[in-house]
């Protein structure tokens, strides 16, 4: 037991693709980094979190006159157990299958078992994150809506520890099970876009569910749960610590107030039983499985599926051809990126799809809350008797389309991280940088090449667009040009910045490919320098417009003029202080 406890402090430490880092300043830096992940992931889902409280706190004053408070508590649960679940499936890929520590664990005096167990406690862990955020809330809203006495209170901690056990077991068996069976999804470039597909539509669905929590009434809710109390025993069956969940409703002492003492025993006691009798289960049949098929299965993984081609003679020709060495550079970084999944969908695909699931998202809400037929008819009507035309008249609308723009621009800094990670992706190979006949100039104008044109066709296609609509219907036609400047410029930046930040600070020491993305915390920073001056420059038009009253046209060409002279001072600060840090990498 105590080597398992250790083999699972060095697992949470190092984490996944971070066995190798090193200690002091940087080991600090990591940590600091991985805290503010965390922080931004809680202020993401603290909108959630409160819709659930409030689900908790409403939904017992409005169901216990009727008796059905209790199985407001299992319905929620029962949700949850899926959402575990199927969360599970990732979180068990990546920890399990995706991990190279492995082959370095296994000559260490530690037992199959002990590693498999210390990696199952590492994911158990990290879903009590996502238990805090999600699940406690409404059991808090409950239970200070019902006035719960210190025994609720007790219940409800064992109950989030209990929660995500049953469905994180299945998830895991299920992973390996299908690991073992299917041979051909035995790499790891495969499961990385499994991977990416299910956290897209986790993703998804929680801001789906978000959104359709805020629009229900406490009596549609009532009408769910009577219309589903068959699925609800099949939940039962299939979740067997979710009985002992219902029972934390019995624990209402301020109702009763002479035997409070005494259920609360009871109810801690039958936890203490049954939850014995399960784990029990549930640890030898995990362990079984995993002596059985889990080490076979992941022993004999592969990084990827390729297919071998002998080369034409013109394409030999097509291939070893002179050209410009900037643009061949260009098309290497080009290549390693599309090439490698971890790095084409979190540094290309996002960029890419995430414009477009924001957009789909304003306007399912929009017909959703409108109604088809009525965001139809609205359309016409404002194109019928002109007042499109009356509204798009004027300075304000081009006010509009300019700050719309720029926050636009400011916000895909978030999503595009080829710049960000440039140097860092190079890892191990930074030494081949100093044997090619280039100079360092040069290099760094190559890695910089794709970093602006994804992120030049993630934001510029949808201003254009937009923007020549609204022309047509009677927006100021300067408008077109004001937006094309402050996105191009404004991308440059970025780009500059955070090359700029990667060479400076690079992450050269990594395992695998995923960690030189997830887990380089230094793109975060660079983001968040971005975003700062991003809302500096919005603030600054805002205040000469709105509060000073200046003319719009003067307004941005002021924010123009200031983009240009940030880029054209970080472009400077680039290509002087990035070949420094260049040669400085290649002396050290």
């Amino acid at each position: 037991m105590r080597n398992l406890w250790i083999l699972t402090r060095f697992l949470l430490k190092s984490g996944p693709g971070k066995s190798n880092q090193k200690s002091g300043k940087k080991k600090a830096f990591s940590d600091g980094g991985r805290i503010v992940v965390y922080l931004l992931l809680g202020v993401c889902l603290l909108p959630v979190s409160v819709l659930l409280f409030l689900l908790g706190y409403s939904g017992y004053t409005f169901l216990q006159p009727l008796g059905l408070e209790t199985l407001l508590i299992e319905f929620v649960c029962a949700i949850g157990m899926m959402v575990i679940f199927f969360y599970g499936l990732p979180l068990f890929l990546s920890e399990y299958y995706m991990d190279s520590d492995l082959v370095k664990l296994l000559p260490l005096p530690f037992t199959p078992a002990q590693i498999v167990g210390a990696k199952g406690f590492c994911c158990l862990l990290n879903e009590y994150y996502l238990i805090v955020l999600l699940f406690f809330p409404f059991l808090l809203g409950y239970g200070i809506s019902a006035k719960m006495g210190i025994f609720y209170w007790i219940n409800m901690i064992l109950a989030c520890l209990i929660f995500p056990v049953v469905p994180l077991v299945y998830a895991a068996v299920l992973t390996m099970l299908v690991m073992r069976l299917f041979k051909n999804i035995r790499n790891k470039d495969f499961l990385s876009y499994l991977g990416f597909a299910a956290s897209l539509i986790f993703a998804i669905g929680i801001n789906v569910f978000s959104r359709s929590i805020g629009n229900f009434e406490m009596q549609d809710i009532m009408n769910l749960m009577e219309s589903q109390k068959g699925t609800l025993r099949a939940f039962r069956t299939i979740f067997p610590n979710l009985p002992l969940l219902h029972d934390i409703g019995k624990a209402l002492d301020h109702e009763i107030e002479g035997s409070h003492v005494q259920i609360g025993v009871d109810i801690c006691r039958k936890y203490k039983e049954n939850t014995q009798i399960i784990h029990a289960i549930e640890a030898h049949v995990f362990f079984a499985l995993a002596w059985k098929i889990y080490l076979p299965a992941v022993l004999g993984m592969s990084e990827t599926t390729s297919e071998k081609r002998i080369l034409s003679k013109e394409e030999v020709t097509r291939t070893v051809k002179s050209k410009n060495p900037v643009r061949t550079y260009a098309m290497i970084e080009w290549k390693k990126l599309y090439r490698t999944p971890a790095w084409f969908m979190n540094c290309v695909l996002m960029p890419l799809i995430w414009p477009v699931f924001m957009l789909g998202i304003a306007l399912i809400s929009i017909i959703s809350s409108l109604g088809m037929a009525k965001t139809t008819g609205l359309w016409t009507r404002l194109v019928a008797d002109g007042t499109i035309f009356r509204l798009l008249k004027g300075e304000l609308p081009v006010a509009v389309a300019v700050l719309t723009a720029s926050g636009i621009a400011v916000m895909m800094s978030m999503f595009c991280v080829i710049s960000a990670t440039a140097m860092s992706r190079k890892g191990s190979e930074y030494i081949y940088m100093k044997c090619i006949p280039m100079s360092y100039h040069d290099q760094i104008r190559a890695m910089l090449v794709s970093g602006i044109l994804i992120s030049l066709l993630g934001t510029l296609p949808y201003a254009l667009v937009f923007n020549i609509i609204a022309v047509v219907f009677g927006l100021h036609p300067a408008t077109l040009l004001y937006t094309t400047a402050i996105t191009v410029l404004f991308t440059l930046f970025v780009n500059y910045e955070q090359l700029l930040f990667d060479l400076a600070f690079p992450k050269l020491n990594w395992e695998n490919e995923t960690a030189a993305i997830k887990s380089n915390n230094r793109s975060l920073i660079s983001v968040l320098i971005d975003l700062t001056v991003g809302a500096i420059l919005i603030g600054a038009g805002y205040l000469l417009y709105g509060k000073l009253h200046l003319n719009i046209h003067i307004t941005t060409s002021v924010m123009i003029l200031l983009t240009a002279v940030l880029t054209f001072a970080m472009r400077t600060a680039l290509f002087k202080w990035g070949v420094q840090v260049m040669e400085h990498l290649e002396s050290a």
